[in-house]
């Protein structure tokens, strides 16, 4: 276990050997009962985002988007 500090602005200090356990420089904030969870981010994770918002939030959407493209006419 680790105890780390919040700077002024807010940051979180991260020590090097815990970042270097991941071998990563982003990671993921998720608010969770207990506290706040930090995952790291893998590579595909550094394009969430990048091309603006994602189209569908929700696996119910997907499936309604495939569902209305395999019912269009290809003709």
């Amino acid at each position: 276990m680790e105890i780390v500090e919040v700077d002024g602005s807010g940051r979180i200090y991260l020590p090097a050997k815990i970042r270097r356990r991941f071998g990563v420089r982003r990671f993921r904030v998720k608010i969770v009962e207990q506290g706040i969870l930090l995952e790291p981010l893998d590579d595909v994770d550094k394009y969430y985002g990048k091309f603006g918002p994602p189209r569908y939030q929700t696996l119910e959407e997907i499936e309604e988007a495939l569902k209305d493209v395999s019912q269009m006419d290809l003709h």
